[in-house]
């Protein structure tokens, strides 16, 4: 991805302003420090390429002395993203879901059941409408339902 590409999104996604961090570009953004690299790309040798996406805690720093690195690595600037600001949660608290006939949710068991999202995120919790509770299962994929 172009450099200038990657600024502009990071920018308008997290609302801070990108600034140089030694050999690195990046912004802290709620504790985290998020930063890639930036060299000229092979194609275009005027145009600078972002690549080698990485986020750690304010607080953390690396330590050659005993080999700990801290934070880890992504493959790209929306993973960057959303390691530092989760997406908006497809079904709001309250909303009535119903599950998706697909094969994981057929197989788990709560496909076509209808439910009451209690707590929203890419992992809901839900209240059954037919009063089944699940024993062992306590959190669900939001991907495997849809607005009822």
């Amino acid at each position: 991805m172009l450099h200038e590409k990657a600024v502009k999104k990071v920018e308008k996604a997290l609302g801070v302003k990108v600034e140089k961090m030694g050999n690195r570009y990046g912004c802290i953004y709620n504790g985290h420090v998020i930063s890639w690299v930036s060299s000229s790309s092979r194609d275009e040798p005027h145009q600078l390429e972002a690549w080698n996406w990485h986020v750690r805690r304010e607080d953390d720093h690396s330590d050659s002395m005993v080999d700990y690195f801290a934070g880890y690595h992504l493959a790209n600037v929306t993973q960057l993203i959303r390691s530092v600001k989760k997406p908006k949660a497809k079904f709001p608290v309250g909303s009535l879901v119903r599950g998706k006939n697909n094969k994981r949710a057929t197989r788990q068991g709560y496909a076509g059941r209808l439910a009451i999202v209690t707590e929203a995120g890419d992992y809901m919790n839900l209240k059954w409408t037919d009063s089944n509770e699940d024993r062992y299962r306590v959190t669900y994929p939001e991907r495997d339902f849809e607005k009822a």
